[in-house]
């Protein structure tokens, strides 16, 4: 079962090996406009690992205005629907988290002691654009790129967005993370396929992102983790002539998968 202890140990060996999803309080910016960027005050909060029970593949990582059990303080950047919010962080937290991705781009840019974040975000630009699904990809992106603020000059900015999940799903991450699934003792994965949902007009693979900053000697390493759900059977038993031995069971699979590990993107 992953717990913060597991989290804390090696971040980034736990997240080559469970999927990640970011549960967060309700208001933490307030009344924002939409369609703009906004600086906000570092935010500190603190976060909770755990797993989910029925699925084996992913854990939870829970951030929380106050402490308990085994929470760790942290920096938290929370995400506003059609808009785009910036913190600069410093050292009062070793842990840095933001809302979940699946279309917004995280940049991160400025000196390692001190790193400015910007998590944008344009779903509704997505969901209304006209056109096929890279027609309404490339719209999204544009007003995206639009409420970031420009980066200071001579310092490293590095982005991940959708197109950085979309690297990462491959068939070799897919296969890979398919032969890695923890499955119950006895039993054997039957099916096993990406989630697919319809937009514009295509299918494609349900994706999401985890980014998270550690900082490590005094200095900030940020890495984003690209998962994506998954549907499937486990069993035991096996068939003979087409038909079901008496003694097989089936179990479903839904649950998530990292694709290819927790790449590092900055510095």
């Amino acid at each position: 079962m992953p717990s913060t202890a597991d989290f804390v140990g090696n971040p980034t060996s736990f997240a080559a090996n469970y999927a990640v999803l970011i549960t967060e309080p309700p208001g933490l910016l307030g009344a924002l406009a939409t369609g703009a960027n906004h600086n906000i005050a570092a935010m500190l909060k603190y976060f909770d690992f755990s797993g989910t029970g029925a699925m084996a593949n992913t854990a939870v990582c829970a951030i929380s205005n106050n402490p308990g059990g085994t929470s760790l303080p942290c920096y938290f950047l929370p995400y506003l629907p059609d808009g785009a919010t910036t913190m600069t962080i410093g050292t009062a937290a070793s842990y840095f988290f933001t809302s979940m991705l699946t279309g917004c781009t995280v940049r991160v840019c400025g000196p390692a002691n001190a790193p400015t974040i910007t998590h944008s975000n344009a779903g509704n630009v997505f969901k209304t654009a006209v056109g096929n699904l890279a027609t309404a990809t490339t719209a999204a992106q544009v007003q995206i790129n639009t409420m970031m603020p420009a980066p200071v000059p001579g310092q490293l900015a590095t982005s991940v967005t959708r197109l950085t999940m979309e690297g990462a799903y491959t068939p070799g991450n897919v296969a890979a993370a398919s032969a890695a699934y923890p499955v119950l003792p006895g039993y054997r994965v039957k099916e096993f396929a990406p989630t697919m949902v319809t937009s514009h007009g295509s299918q494609r693979p349900e994706l999401g992102m985890f980014v998270f900053g550690v900082l490590v000697a005094g200095s900030w390493e940020f890495h984003a983790q690209t998962t994506t759900s998954v549907e499937g059977r486990q069993k035991t038993g096996h068939t003979y002539l087409g038909f079901i031995n008496s003694g097989v069971t089936n179990k479903s699979i839904m649950d998530n998968i990292v694709l290819g590990g927790a790449a590092r993107f900055w510095p």
